[in-house]
């Protein structure tokens, strides 16, 4: 069973499309979990047009949280093996499921990051990102997380899934990360379970409301997140060590 986990907020322009492309990729039995976190827009209405298909599950938050918190209590639902993460405004391209599925085969693989190439709001072509993951990083855990923590690797959950059982490591996702996409990079890395595909697996929208454009920091701000990085590091190692338990790291 196959479960993906999307966050949405705001997003009636690009939503539907995505849906689509995700619905005509699973089976039967699998699930797509939305969580809407207080969306102001027409979002719901969107989410609700496709409520004939049992496949669909959605959750409201009470009040606004966030999309990382959106993204934990989506994957706190999941009920697959498998647990793909979607951004409400991208497409999967056809056969993206099936190829990450299937490194899945290969041993002690817990997690699969891969690339993405962009498109513009019409879905027009943009091209590749400059910074990408390659497949020699199967066999450089601790120089992955190092990459993490200086901002060198180029992980994206929109681009990642993992086997359920990570979820024992993952959740609760510590308050300290900006970013859940990172921290399931660093859990994997840490287990040395990380399978990197150098192919790209999903058509990434770049447009103006984008939560995840990359945007010029301070350097206050970048040390202020490296140093969160750091103590979520010190997180995954002690949960490593015994079981994870509710309280946020």
């Amino acid at each position: 069973m196959i479960s993906v986990c999307m966050a949405s907020c705001d997003g009636e322009r690009f939503i539907a499309e995505q849906i689509d492309s995700i619905l005509s990729q699973l089976s039967t039995r699998d699930e797509l979990i939305i969580v809407d976190d207080c969306s102001q827009d027409q979002t719901l209405k969107v989410i609700n047009s496709f409520n004939r298909d049992p496949r669909l599950r959605l959750q409201q938050t009470p009040q606004r949280t966030g999309h990382v918190d959106s993204f934990a209590q989506a994957i706190s639902l999941a009920q697959g093996e498998f647990i793909f993460l979607a951004d409400q405004d991208d497409v999967w391209p056809e056969g993206r499921l099936e190829r990450m599925v299937k490194a899945f085969t290969e041993p002690d693989v817990n997690v699969v990051a891969g690339n993405f190439s962009m498109i513009d709001e019409n879905r027009r072509p943009l091209g590749p990102p400059q910074v990408r993951l390659l497949a020699r990083y199967n066999v450089a855990p601790w120089r992955n997380i190092l990459g993490i923590l200086l901002g060198r690797r180029a992980y994206y959950g929109c681009c990642m899934a993992f086997r359920r059982p990570l979820c024992r490591e993952l959740l609760p996702i510590p308050r300290s990360i900006e970013s859940h996409d990172l921290w399931i990079a660093m859990v994997g890395n840490r287990q040395n379970s990380v399978k990197h595909l150098e192919e790209s697996v999903l058509l990434k929208r770049e447009h103006e409301t984008n939560v995840s454009s990359p945007i010029r920091r301070p350097w206050p701000v970048i040390i202020r997140s490296r140093l969160g990085m750091l103590k979520a590091l010190l997180t995954a190692l002690q949960r490593a060590r015994k079981p994870a338990t509710n309280n946020a790291g």
